[in-house]
C-alpha cells in the first residue's frame, strides 16, 4: 500500500484532485441511492439509530415492522446496495487522504505521518462491510435476533462511524497543518539580495 501511495503522491495536483472530486460525486450517487432503498425499505427509525441500538429487542421489533409491511425484502436489498455505497467511500476516503498528504510540504514529519494516514482510510468501510454481513445474519431469524449478534453488529457499526470522523478530523487538521507550514515556509525564505 506504502508504494501505491508514494506513485499517486507523485502525481500532479490537479490529477489527485480530479480523482477526489470523481470519488466525493460517486459517494454521494451512491449515498442518494442508498437513501432512496432505504426510503422503500420502510426502516422504522433513522438508519444510524438502527445500526448503533446494540439491541437484539428493537432490532426484532424493527424488523417485523418490516416484514408485517411487506418491505422486509427491499430491506434485504439495501444491504446489498450498501456495498456500493462502501466501495465509494473507500476511493473518496483514500483519495482524500491522499489529498492531504500532498498538500503537506514534502520532506517533513508532518507528509511521513500522512503517507502512513492513508491505509486508514479503508477502515471505516471495512466496518461498514462487517456490519453489512453481520445483518445478513441478523436477518436469518427477523423476528428473534440474537442479543450477541446485535452487540456484534451495533459494534462494527459504532467503529464505522468512529472510522468517518477520523478521517473527517484528520483531513481538517492535515489540511490547516498544510497551510500553516507552507506560510512558515514562505516567510522563513530569504529576501533576495537588492544590493549589488
Amino acid at each position: 500500500m506504502e508504494w501505491i501511495t508514494r506513485r499517486a503522491l507523485a502525481a500532479r495536483p490537479p490529477v489527485l484532485l480530479g480523482a477526489l472530486l470523481l470519488a466525493f460525486a460517486t459517494q454521494r450517487i451512491s449515498q442518494t441511492i442508498l437513501d432512496g432503498f432505504y426510503a422503500r425499505s420502510g426502516y422504522p427509525v433513522p438508519y444510524y439509530v438502527g445500526q448503533l441500538s446494540f439491541s437484539g429487542e428493537k432490532l426484532s421489533g424493527w424488523y417485523t415492522t418490516m416484514q408485517r409491511a411487506g418491505t422486509l425484502g427491499v430491506y434485504w436489498q439495501t444491504q446489498f446496495v450498501d456495498f456500493g455505497f462502501i466501495a465509494a467511500t473507500a476511493l473518496l476516503f483514500t483519495a482524500l487522504l491522499l489529498v492531504v498528504a500532498r498538500a503537506l510540504p514534502a520532506g517533513t514529519r508532518a507528509r511521513a505521518i500522512a503517507i502512513c494516514v492513508v491505509p486508514f482510510g479503508l477502515v471505516a468501510p471495512a466496518f461498514d462491510a462487517l456490519e453489512n454481513l453481520l445483518s445478513f445474519a441478523l436477518l436469518q431469524d427477523p423476528s428473534s435476533v440474537s442479543q450477541p449478534l446485535a452487540l456484534a453488529y451495533s459494534t462494527a457499526a459504532a467503529l464505522k462511524f468512529a472510522g468517518f470522523a477520523a478521517v473527517y478530523l484528520w483531513t481538517t487538521a492535515g489540511l490547516i497543518t498544510a497551510a500553516v507550514l507552507r506560510l512558515r515556509r514562505r516567510s522563513t525564505r530569504p529576501e533576495p539580495s537588492t544590493t549589488r
